[in-house]
């Protein structure tokens, strides 16, 4: 696990190579409970729980919807459930952005998490996974256009 502490807001980063049903047995529950640990120390209103798998499983997607839609003791979450592949191209892009001197702050980074948690139009949790990818797509052109 990795935590991150930005000046607007925090994360915890969370990792694993599982991608079948075990995922869902030996993960969900521990992020969950890791994020709002985090969340009760934190001195920070945003706090997210970046999530890493080569693949994700539905039961761990629809988990982790379950818990940013409605709440996780008593409280909605913001866990952010990335494929290995969708953080290659986010690492690419803030990679290109830092090479060509364009400017980048964890604000601009915030917008993209925030946008994928944002899940009160979104009605099951196969449409929000489906989703993500075109969320990271409209940061990348939002973030060249304004560069």
């Amino acid at each position: 696990d990795i935590e991150c502490y930005y000046e607007s807001f925090n994360s915890v980063c969370e990792v694993t190579m599982l991608n079948s049903r075990s995922q869902w047995i030996n993960e969900w529950q521990p992020v969950m409970r890791h994020l709002r640990d985090f969340e009760d120390k934190s001195n920070k209103e945003s706090n997210y729980a970046i999530f890493i798998a080569p693949a994700l499983h539905r039961d761990t997607i629809n988990t982790f919807w379950t818990s940013v839609k409605y709440e996780y003791e008593e409280r909605k979450q913001k866990i952010v459930p990335l494929t290995i592949t969708q953080l290659i191209e986010i690492l690419e892009i803030v990679k290109y952005i830092k090479q060509n001197n364009f400017n980048f702050t964890h604000i601009k980074f915030k917008e993209l998490l925030d946008n994928i948690v944002d899940i009160q139009w979104i009605s099951n949790s196969w449409d929000w996974a489906n989703q993500i990818p075109q969320k990271i797509n409209n940061w990348k052109k939002l973030l060249l256009s304004n560069s």
